[in-house]
């Protein structure tokens, strides 16, 4: 939430600009640019991306099995990108041999459960790389994104609702006044006609 009580959600140049924090060159950023993608196209929480397991995604149809997600709900999320499916069939060629998906890829815990708590650390990092602030950006905001520019392009509120996995209705309302907030913005630029006599 933002100071005044509303969702905070990024800009697609501050979205590109974490994701694009982490090196590819090594596992560890391999790993987590994975996850923050499959957060953010996907709309899944942190533990729901960490308990992920590699048959629960699906590089053919960019499908993810959420089987694990709040309340014990199951549901199946999409994720859009090419580029997302390339690092991914990478990511799983070369991540180490464990049950979850993201495991933990060094160490003594290596191929073990990576905790939500090690990576919101690393991941303020990347938002403070990213030229961003780490007090107001937390992984969940990536979920928060997904869910504002589905709303953007018009997406049914029900079918948002399936996707986040969100219970009621009402908790996926709150991400209405992103567009009563592009209407308003919208509806006070001047435009051109007719001045008033």
């Amino acid at each position: 939430m933002g100071d005044n009580g509303t969702i905070r959600f990024l800009e697609p140049a501050e979205v590109q600009a974490i994701l694009e924090a982490p090196s590819l060159l090594s596992l560890t950023g391999l790993r987590n640019r994975c996850i923050m993608g499959i957060m953010y196209e996907g709309g899944l929480r942190i533990s729901e991306a960490l308990a992920l397991k590699p048959r629960d995604v699906s590089l053919e149809d960019k499908r993810v099995e959420v089987l694990r997600g709040k309340g014990h709900r199951y549901r199946t999320v999409y994720y859009r990108s090419d580029d997302l499916a390339i690092l991914l069939e990478r990511w799983k060629a070369r991540r180490p041999p464990g049950d979850y998906l993201f495991p933990v890829v060094k160490g003594a815990n290596k191929g073990g459960h990576l905790s939500p708590w090690a990576f919101r650390k690393t991941f303020r990092g990347y938002v403070y790389r990213a030229g961003l602030d780490p007090g107001t950006v937390t992984p969940h905001v990536l979920r928060h994104t997904c869910a504002t520019e589905l709303l953007r392009r018009g997406t049914n509120l029900r079918v948002i609702q399936e996707a986040l996995g969100h219970k009621n209705i009402s908790t996926t309302q709150i991400y209405t006044h992103v567009v009563n907030e592009d209407v308003r913005r919208a509806m006070r630029e001047p435009q051109p006609g007719p001045r008033p006599v």
